[in-house]
């Protein structure tokens, strides 16, 4: 989509994208939780269960840098259109067997397929939004994912687990998803020019970059996993742990958009580094905080301004990167995403481990820490300067 398109039309593809995006992020939503509680009442262990959840994650490993490629080739929209069916099929798959060993194998492909989605998508956002709203947009995009997300987990009180029910519930919503990608009206000539550099070319151009979002998913995944076992272990009931993890999560989807705002009008880079500076200070607060009421402000900001750096960089990456190379950013962001769900688990548990629960915050808060080392180092740059746009 040229920047000269009428912009009723661009609004109209960014409604249709986003929808596309939001109706399959229901299925995968439910698909996420769905897995591990079929594996864990057929009695595999946490170990094979932890496995196979990482297959997704080394999927969008292994198709990252040859994503670029192939939807230049194919087309972003017949890219979707298959990797929709591709989806459909797995899930349809994953309830025909109970072989662990195909599990694996339909988890790797799941991961393909999901992480095609979502790099496709975020191109084709990225690529409708206008330069004077790109953090706004964002904003949105990504707190209705965060949104339609939460929803696919509700769903299971009301299904269960057994039988065909919550299967073809997602598949329904994947179904839903091809309405609005009837109306996506994609530039494909925009995706196929020469000029782009590359998976690897956007990842020697965007290092740090790609530093701040590996950071978002590191803490994103040690907070989910770690959040409520540090509450636990510091007096906190499981009901108080869980409702604390949800006001940052709440935070996380539904406060974005103030987030966008001040990045459009003020500084993208100036809120990157509140950002990390506010993350960093919350974390560390949280063992003096945790047994007095300002632990829920805390919270509830901490959600916030750790994941409001996914926002602003999507937005940094749409302002600098065109064409084939915001198809490239996006698969690196999307591997970054991989990066994060198996470095940052680990080694927080590993140093939980080894130094106790108090680690945990240190966990979270490092990542910032040396994210904002390297913005002072860079001047406050994230991107090296040379442009192939």
């Amino acid at each position: 989509m040229s920047a000269a398109a009428p912009a009723l039309q661009r609004r109209g593809n960014l409604v249709a994208a986003i929808a596309t995006v939001a109706a399959c992020d229901i299925a995968m939503g439910l698909s996420f939780t769905l897995l591990p509680l079929i594996l864990e009442s057929r009695g595999v262990s946490a170990s094979l269960i932890g496995l196979n959840a990482a297959m997704g994650p080394l999927g969008i490993l292994i198709a990252g840098p040859f994503l670029p490629r192939i939807v230049a080739r194919v087309g972003s929209k017949n890219v979707v259109w298959i990797v929709i069916g591709v989806i459909i099929a797995t899930l349809l798959a994953f309830n025909l067997t109970d072989s662990l060993a195909h599990w694996f194998v339909l988890r790797l492909i799941f991961g393909i397929a999901v992480g095609t989605l979502f790099t496709v998508s975020e191109a084709w956002v990225l690529t409708f939004a206008d330069a004077e709203n790109r953090g706004r947009i964002m904003a949105i995009y990504t707190s209705i994912l965060s949104i339609t997300f939460a929803v696919g987990p509700l769903i299971i009180p009301f299904t269960g687990i057994e039988g065909w029910l919550p299967w073809l519930i997602g598949i329904a919503c994947l179904t839903v998803s091809i309405l609005p990608l009837l109306f996506v009206n994609a530039d494909e000539a925009v995706f196929r020019k020469e000029e782009g550099g590359g998976f690897f070319g956007f990842v020697m151009r965007a290092p740090l970059l790609l530093f701040a979002v590996a950071s978002v998913t590191i803490c994103d995944q040690v907070i989910l996993s770690f959040f409520q076992i540090w509450g636990l272990r510091n007096g906190l009931t499981l009901e108080a742990a869980s409702w604390l993890l949800g006001i940052g999560i709440l935070g996380n989807a539904v406060l974005q958009y103030p987030v966008g705002m001040l990045a459009d009008r003020w500084s993208k880079i100036g809120v990157v580094v509140i950002a990390a500076a506010l993350t960093m200070v919350l974390a560390l607060s949280l063992a003096f905080v945790v047994g007095s009421w300002l632990i829920w402000p805390v919270m509830l900001i901490l959600g916030t301004a750790y994941f409001a750096i996914y926002t602003v960089a999507f937005a940094i990456m749409g302002d600098n990167f065109h064409g084939p190379d915001l198809v490239a950013g996006a698969a690196a962001f999307s591997v970054m995403w991989g990066v994060g769900g198996i470095v940052g688990p680990a080694l927080t548990g590993a140093a939980v481990d080894a130094f106790g629960i108090g680690a945990f915050p240190v966990s979270v808060a490092v990542p910032y820490a040396i994210l904002l080392v390297g913005l002072a180092i860079t001047g406050g740059v994230l991107i090296r300067t040379q442009s192939r746009a």
